[in-house]
């Protein structure tokens, strides 16, 4: 069976975690129990995120006197329960939180800082990817790591394309020309639902084509705004692909996990996803008939047309109230922490579950067996550009539900591209982020 070595993300060593003091922490040694609570953004963790699962299970198999009890919830829940738990003192020891959440709390001294603990380490630390630490970078400090390299684009079953006498479409103009056979054939070209409307990764990575990042700075800056030239051109692309019937006739009653299930059956051409959902597409009867790529160029875009998306998530972040009273559990915590981004959990993560880590690592892969994961890989490490921070992470506040409502609300026919723009100026004022 032929195998082929593929440089993937992932750990190059795993060190023993060390309390302050130099101690190895050996939960063996200790008789006393120690239970951690951690809150994941997806409702069902074993089924949905089953690379975090194990590797939870696994390090309490290597350390019986630890318990980490996940509490999932859907990514809305998720974060207005964490907002609440935030203004009565009661986070959990561990969670995963919006970036712009994350730096209120740290402003309100809720989260701890991870800094000396990690870079005292320093093969640990120098094993992330570049960036991959500055997603919660404040002042210099480290107050959370990526749950997942965010990981953007298009899933595409090739059998349907074939079926249709299609190629996958490198452009937009490419694209819409599939999108009109495949609606010709009776097929869904793209899996969507609005009824998530954070569910937009591809879209994301389309934003980036049309400037996002020449204008948004200035525009968080109050001297410019989202009702520009380049971000109007953008809109005007959703309003397109809208027109062209490039969504389900149902995108307004879908979620995305009902989108994936479309794309699954066989049912729908494309999916908008990214690589965490890599796993699952190569458990598919036609596992070697998908691709991946991060979205179409644009003739008329903006910059640079070659951006991919492989960019740090959301973090996951310690509570500052478990590291000031209780120490023990605080250490328990980091060799957690070094152990999920450490050799033992990224293989967990990488060869058992076919997932991309944020930190440097070699595997070999079966390309037979795993034939999405081995083509997923080849776009990892193509030289495709990406910016460090996904636009949605990128914005603060409570700024980004509004700019997944803009574009949702393009793609169910609610706003206009000019509409989309000035409802995002309008929000900026509304929620106090300017004048």
């Amino acid at each position: 069976m032929m195998k082929k070595a593929l440089k993937i993300l992932g750990c190059i060593s795993a060190a023993m975690a060390f309390v302050m003091t130099g101690t190895p922490v050996m939960a063996e040694d200790s008789s006393e129990q120690i239970t951690i609570t951690f809150w994941e953004h997806i409702a069902d963790v074993e089924y949905q995120a089953p690379q975090v699962w194990d590797v939870v299970q696994t390090y309490m198999e290597l350390h019986p006197n630890v318990t980490i009890e996940i509490n999932g919830a859907e990514i809305e829940e998720h974060s207005t329960r964490l907002k609440l738990a935030a203004q009565s003192d009661s986070l959990p020891d561990l969670f995963y939180s919006r970036t712009p959440a994350a730096r209120d709390m740290i402003k309100e001294g809720l989260i701890a800082d991870l800094t000396d603990d990690l870079t005292a380490d320093e093969d640990f630390v120098n094993g992330f990817l570049n960036g991959m630490t500055d997603i919660l970078n404040i002042d210099g400090k480290i107050y959370g790591i990526p749950a997942e390299i965010q990981a953007n684009g298009i899933w595409y079953n090739k059998v349907l394309f074939d079926q249709c006498g299609l190629e996958i479409p490198e452009t937009y103009d490419e694209l819409l020309n599939c999108c009109k056979v495949l609606r010709k054939n009776g097929i869904t070209p793209m899996a969507r639902g609005t009824k998530d409307s954070f569910a937009v990764w591809c879209l994301t990575n389309m934003f980036c084509r049309f400037g996002f990042y020449d204008h948004i700075d200035n525009i968080l800056a109050g001297q410019e705004k989202w009702n520009n030239e380049d971000f109007i051109k953008f809109f005007e692309k959703l309003e397109e692909m809208t027109e062209a019937g490039m969504w389900p006739d149902n995108v307004t009653s879908l979620g995305y996990a009902e989108s994936k299930e479309l794309f699954v059956a066989g049912n729908a051409a494309m999916l908008d996803s990214g690589v965490w959902d890599t796993g699952t597409f190569d458990s598919c009867e036609f596992k070697d008939s998908i691709y991946f790529n991060w979205g179409p160029t644009f003739s008329d875009g903006v910059g640079n047309q070659e951006i991919s998306m492989k960019a740090a998530s959301f973090p996951y972040c310690v509570s500052a109230k478990v590291k000031e009273e209780d120490p023990e559990k605080y250490a328990v915590i980091i060799d957690f922490l070094k152990f999920y981004y450490g050799q033992e959990g990224t293989k967990i993560i990488v060869e058992d579950n076919q997932c991309i880590a944020i930190t440097k690592y070699e595997v070999d892969i079966d390309e037979e067996e795993h034939p999405v994961f081995a083509r997923v890989l080849e776009k990892i490490n193509d030289e495709w550009e990406s910016p460090v921070f996904a636009p949605n992470m990128y914005l603060p506040g409570d700024i980004e539900p509004a700019y997944h409502d803009a574009i949702t609300g393009v793609l169910n026919g609610v706003y206009t591209a000019e509409e989309a723009c000035d409802y995002l100026d309008n929000q900026m004022v509304v929620l106090g982020l300017l004048d």
